[in-house]
């Protein structure tokens, strides 16, 4: 009997290739979309194996194959004349896996690259091992043809259990002695590669905004005119969509994964943390066409507070965007808003993974007010407002007035104005404002600019004593 060992050549072929994956070819890389992959979510306990023999202990999750996904091949490694009763020994080792329906068919085939159920010219009994819940078999092959180097041998899996990403390795053996010592035996040759791989099915991807509150209409409404023609009064904040991971498979039958695989919708409870507290907060397309009347099923449902508002992965998948929509009489506050989703998985697997704290965006505010309770023009007071702005950057301001009944205002030349970048601008009352009736009234102040980088404050002096009164309104 003549064995010859030679260098193994890999064996580039589709076998009967499903539409994703093809047979797992152990002795090269070369084969496309090698690992098979499968969604993390589709495992669970509606498809198990229990360990046996040295994985007591250990539970695996199966996954099925569609057509021959999950088989492996590996080239022999030999040439020449092969003849007697059982020529050869083949183990199979599992690596982080497990026979689930125990070991399956092992053929060879001599004639090259022919599709997986053509060519077969010899087939093998399972000598030992390969029981439910075991990680290793050995074959005993009865070969009397003549082997080409092109020769190989195929091992049929319709499902294998998995704790981890598996290993399958393929190992020939001249005698069962050698065969039964595993990596220490002296083999003709050997092949492996990692077959499987798990991997998340699904992802949620949220692109966070920032609404900007005008401060020039004292935060009532939004700087943005929204596209829909709800002048001001609409902020658009993150948007997220969901989406399957492609060329990723479901445990349960090895068809290409769906949503409906990795979660039920419909339960998955999706929750807006932030400042709820104005306006009417909902999910929508982009655009937020349901401004003007937001229809009631794409409203959060607000806790008490109003500090968190729930909806459904069913609302949100269809509607991308949180939208909230004010009447324009109570100043925006300004918020963060970040995302949580609560799945609910698919029964008997293990569902996607909850997250929470992912950030929608923000709103904020171009500016700052201050209300100055006490502008006076008397003529025997000098009285001043000092901005100062800290910013690198120059900053406009506008005063409007609070009067008394009987009390006229009219804006002075000061009364609107830029604060210059690292200045203070000291403005005279008379020139902020002109009173007829009296000569006192209140007054607002808006800064376009960031709150923390300005100081406000008056100063009054009385012109028949000196006395001063200074009030600091922003330090």
């Amino acid at each position: 009997m003549l064995k010859k060992i030679v260098t193994t050549v890999g064996l580039v072929s589709v076998f009967g290739a499903s539409a994703a994956f093809a047979v797992q070819n152990l002795t090269t890389t070369a084969t496309a979309l090698t690992p098979i992959k499968y969604a993390t979510e589709s495992l669970g306990t509606r498809n198990t194996t229990v360990g046996t023999g040295t994985n007591v202990g250990t539970t695996f999750f199966d996954v099925v194959g569609s057509t021959t996904d999950l088989d492996v091949v590996a080239t022999t490694g030999f040439t020449g004349t092969q003849t007697g009763v059982a020529d050869y020994y083949v183990r199979m080792d599992l690596t982080n896996a497990a026979y689930s329906v125990g070991a399956g068919t092992m053929t060879i085939r001599n004639r090259g690259n022919t599709p997986f159920n053509e060519g077969i010219d010899a087939t093998s009994i399972l000598f030992s091992g390969g029981l439910v819940g075991s990680s290793s078999a050995i074959y005993k092959m009865d070969i009397s043809n003549p082997m080409t180097v092109s020769a190989t041998i195929v091992n049929q899996f319709t499902q294998i259990g998995t704790n981890g990403n598996p290993t399958i390795k393929m190992s020939i053996f001249e005698t069962l002695t050698e065969a039964n010592k595993g990596d220490s035996g002296a083999n003709i040759s050997t092949s492996s590669k990692e077959t499987i791989k798990v991997q998340a099915g699904g992802k949620a991807t949220t692109v966070a905004a920032v609404e900007t509150a005008a401060v020039s209409t004292g935060f009532l409404k939004y700087v943005k005119v929204a596209a829909t023609g709800t002048t001001n009064l609409l902020a658009e904040l993150g948007a997220t969509t969901f989406s399957t991971t492609t060329n990723t498979l479901d445990a349960l039958d090895g068809s290409a994964i769906a949503a409906a695989d990795l979660y039920t919708a419909s339960t998955s409870a999706v929750t807006v943390t932030g400042d709820l507290s104005l306006g009417t907060w909902y999910f929508d397309a982009a655009g937020c066409a349901g401004a003007a009347a937001p229809p009631t099923t794409k409203k959060l449902k607000l806790n008490a507070a109003k500090t968190s508002g729930t909806s459904t992965v069913t609302i949100l998948s269809a509607n991308s965007t949180l939208c909230n929509v004010v009447d324009g009489t109570t100043a925006i506050p300004v918020s963060g808003y970040a995302l949580g989703i609560n799945y609910t998985p698919f029964t008997g697997t293990t569902g996607a993974t909850d997250f929470t704290g992912v950030s929608l965006g923000s709103v904020i505010r171009n500016g700052t007010t201050d209300n100055i309770n006490y502008l006076t023009t008397f003529s025997s007071y000098n009285q001043r407002v000092y901005i100062t702005n800290r910013a690198l950057v120059d900053s406009t301001y506008a005063f409007t007035f609070q009067t008394e009944d009987g009390v006229t205002a009219t804006a002075g030349t000061a009364a609107t104005g830029t604060s210059k970048a690292g200045t203070v601008l000291a403005l005279k009352a008379s020139d902020i404002v002109t009173l007829t009736g009296k000569t006192r009234t209140a007054a607002t102040l808006a800064i376009v600019g960031t709150p923390s980088l300005f100081s406000v404050s008056t100063q009054q002096v009385n012109l028949a004593n000196g006395a001063t009164d200074t009030i600091v309104y922003r330090q």
